[in-house]
């Protein structure tokens, strides 16, 4: 080997130290490496499991929201129909009182009515009673005898009588 130019010695030597220090790059520098390298590994592993799951959660999370949306929707719903009619009926409660006090108004009117009827005819019969009697006075006072006198007055306070009833 000598001819060669190698010495056997330092090859030797060479070989010592190259094996020494790939003993010590393994140790010091080459296991850690594979250990950062794993630990990496299994935290990317471990995130997209977490975002995996989280995913997961977030379809359940949105299935649920959807469910109570929808929930919500059908009892507003309810709410509004529950409310119309309600409102149909106060409606026609309002209209049925409405028409009521409508028909009370006009009783109450035709009474009033019949009322003032009943007293302006009081009144016109006593009016008329009065200017029969006063006509009936001057007739009779140039004519006829007060017992005559009150037979007409009372034939005619009687014929008058019958015509406003």
């Amino acid at each position: 080997m000598e001819q060669l130019g190698i010495e056997p010695l330092q090859l030797l030597t060479q070989v010592v130290n190259f094996t020494i220090m790939v003993a010590i790059l393994t140790r010091l520098l080459y296991k850690p490496i594979l250990k950062a390298l794993k630990d990496r590994r299994d935290k990317i592993a471990e995130g997209l499991e977490y975002a995996e799951k989280m995913k997961v959660e977030e379809e359940k999370t949105e299935a649920k929201r959807q469910a109570v949306i929808a929930r919500a929707n059908e009892e507003a719903g309810r709410i509004v129909d529950e409310a119309k009619k309600s409102a149909k009926g106060v409606e026609a409660e309002i209209v049925a009182r409405a028409h009521e006090d409508g028909r009370a108004i006009i009783e109450k009117g035709k009474a009033d009515v019949d009322l003032e009827r009943i007293d302006m005819e009081k009144k016109l019969k006593e009016h008329l009673v009065e200017i029969a009697g006063a006509i009936a006075t001057k007739v009779l006072e140039s004519t006829i005898s007060v017992s005559s006198h009150r037979a007409i007055i009372n034939k005619k306070i009687k014929v008058v009588a019958k015509q406003l009833s």
